[in-house]
């Protein structure tokens, strides 16, 4: 049974720009670290800790296939905090509509612009 997505652990993995790019290059299609290392200027070891931290924030999925770790993206994690954005998204732009209709009552009350 997996564990609820722990929200503040996904924010906090994709603050790195690091980890962006391999949610970015794991989005079509698995790989191994191996395989993510060419795209990365950074040490092996770093670029472990970042697939560690995507891991642990429930992002990534690591499965053993042959002798290597194979890394995939777990897109419930990101959908999680999707509708978290969206429900502010959606707050924030009716709270901009609202201010633009009572800016335009206040244009047709004679109101100087």
């Amino acid at each position: 049974m997996s564990q609820p997505v722990d929200t503040d652990k996904v924010f906090s993995a994709l603050s790195d720009g690091n980890r962006r790019k391999i949610i970015e290059l794991l989005h079509n299609k698995e790989a191994s670290i191996i395989e993510l290392a060419e795209f990365f200027p950074i040490s092996f070891q770093a670029l472990s800790k970042h697939v560690n931290i995507l891991e642990s924030a429930q992002i990534l999925n690591k499965e053993k296939k042959g002798k290597y770790r194979v890394l995939s993206l777990n897109q419930k994690a990101l959908q999680t905090s999707l509708e978290w954005i969206s429900y502010y998204s959606n707050f924030w732009n009716e709270s901009f509509d609202k201010l633009n209709v009572i800016i335009g009552e206040s244009k047709t009350d004679g109101a100087p612009e």
